[in-house]
């Protein structure tokens, strides 16, 4: 009975301990968080850099997601990259380069879509992001 005991109480602490090593977002999908997927990107005016293209990459709730990758005015790129979230996030998008990275814009998600497009601009460039949110 005792050997009972003491394997319930160490499949207790065990649950524990994985539960304690999530992150926030990990959480939030077990707790029944939501998804947010950049299906696409398309640079309306690559403009960030004086001279050359634009190198674009994505962040979602600061972290990077995807990139960098060379942009000039009119290009398209299949990004299919995503982040579990909580109630909501920031998706922004950058241009890096050797010292600060220019900001080239930036949105909130929050709430579930079937597919939106919303345009970010910053810096000097103007971009269409393709996302959806499930949950």
């Amino acid at each position: 009975m005792l050997n009972m005991i003491s394997n319930t109480n160490a499949a207790v602490i065990t649950q524990e301990q994985f539960l304690t090593d999530l992150t926030p977002e990990e959480a939030s999908v077990i707790e029944g968080g939501k998804f947010v997927l950049i299906e696409k990107i398309q640079a309306i005016k690559a403009d960030a850099d004086f001279i050359g293209k634009d190198d674009t990459y994505i962040t979602i709730g600061g972290r990077k997601i995807w990139g960098a990758k060379s942009f000039s005015t009119g290009q398209a790129r299949t990004v299919n990259r995503g982040r579990t979230f909580g109630s909501s996030t920031v998706v922004a998008l950058f241009d890096e380069d050797l010292g600060n990275d220019d900001p080239l814009g930036s949105f909130t998600v929050s709430g579930l879509t079937n597919g939106s497009i919303v345009r970010v601009s910053g810096s000097g460039s103007r971009y269409d992001v393709y996302y959806r949110v499930t949950a």
